[in-house]
């Protein structure tokens, strides 16, 4: 492992070191620091990730959130006061550990215990007031971002063509019912970005923090939600957040799960319009396809055909189908 980790311990006074361990991540690379004084989170930040402004502006969402009881921890503070390392090209965050499990994937009580949290994060989130585009205007699952990806693919294999024209036909059905002036309408506020199992982590049956906000920024809340209910709400082989195969198998689509999360949501903070409730549906097949197209360019080429074409053609139908009834 190449991590100066007494370097680390020295910049953000850790106390001595003992030992590091891998964490995993599919961009960032992350590790558990050992020293006399306790555990830490270490994170590479991947160098896409690593714009000044992004940084600082991630690094202001943490620290609003958590001052204000959402459940999220900020950054460490190196012993010049700034909350990452620049070593060279290299940028280090520091991050206290937290004691806690990944979100079990499908289960019922992890599900009311996100919604719950969530519900309070979104309603602290309302309040933030800086702006840092990330990706499009929409985010990740901006429809016409998505396409103009599709589009890479597809001009790197010609041959994956059949493949893409199923989310290609899926972005334009969705992008027509949920344009970007619907959108951009709906109640906005500071979302996490990219809700998955291994960004949970839960203790004693609650939420112990929502971890990784690399993808955080000013969206409409069922932004969140659609992502929880692809990646929260079971799947039929074990989850592993950290491979992207993983990550992205289709889900069992459980309404009465999707239900359950809803609720919890609902009671807790603010419930959903009529509005978002509509939206929901494209919202989540948006997010469907982000999870494809984007995750087809972290695999090796001669692998995105398999890659993109694991799902069957009707899969689009069935989200429309199940979403719709889990909303009401």
């Amino acid at each position: 492992m190449n991590i100066p980790a007494h370097r680390l311990c020295a910049q953000f006074n850790l106390g001595e070191f003992v030992r590091v361990d891998p964490a995993g991540g599919t961009r960032n690379r992350n590790y558990i620091l050992h020293t006399d004084r306790g555990r830490w989170f270490v994170r590479e930040r991947y160098a896409g990730y690593c714009e000044p402004e992004r940084i600082r502006f991630d690094h202001e969402c943490a620290r609003y959130l958590a001052d204000r009881g959402a459940l999220v921890v900020p950054p460490r503070s190196t012993t010049d006061g700034d909350t990452c390392w620049r070593d060279g090209n290299t940028v280090w965050e520091v991050y206290p550990f937290v004691e806690g499990r990944p979100f079990r994937d499908g289960s019922r009580e992890d599900l009311v215990a996100l919604g719950k949290s969530l519900a309070v994060f979104h309603k602290i989130g309302s309040g933030f007031p800086l702006r840092f585009e990330k990706a499009a205007p929409r985010g990740e699952t901006d429809p016409d971002r998505l396409l103009l990806r599709l589009g890479d693919l597809e001009r790197e294999d010609p041959g994956i063509g059949e493949a893409a024209a199923v989310y290609r036909d899926a972005l334009i059905r969705a992008g027509a019912d949920l344009p970007f002036e619907v959108y951009s309408q709906l109640p906005h506020t500071l979302i996490h970005g990219d809700l998955q199992p291994a960004n949970i982590l839960v203790k004693d049956g609650k939420i112990a923090a929502f971890v990784d906000l690399d993808w955080c920024g000013r969206q409409t809340r069922i932004y969140d939600i659609a992502f929880v209910l692809l990646c929260c709400c079971g799947h039929d082989t074990p989850f592993d957040g950290a491979d992207i195969w993983s990550l992205t198998q289709p889900p069992r689509l459980d309404c009465d799960l999707m239900r359950n999360f809803l609720r919890a949501y609902e009671v807790a903070g603010v419930p959903l319009s009529l509005q978002e409730k509509s939206a929901l549906v494209p919202q989540v097949i948006l997010s469907w396809c982000e999870m494809r197209i984007d995750g087809a360019h972290k695999v090796a080429k001669n692998k995105r055909r398999e890659f993109l074409s694991r799902e069957p053609a009707q899969f689009e139908w069935l989200i429309r189908q199940t979403v719709r009834e889990a909303v009401g």
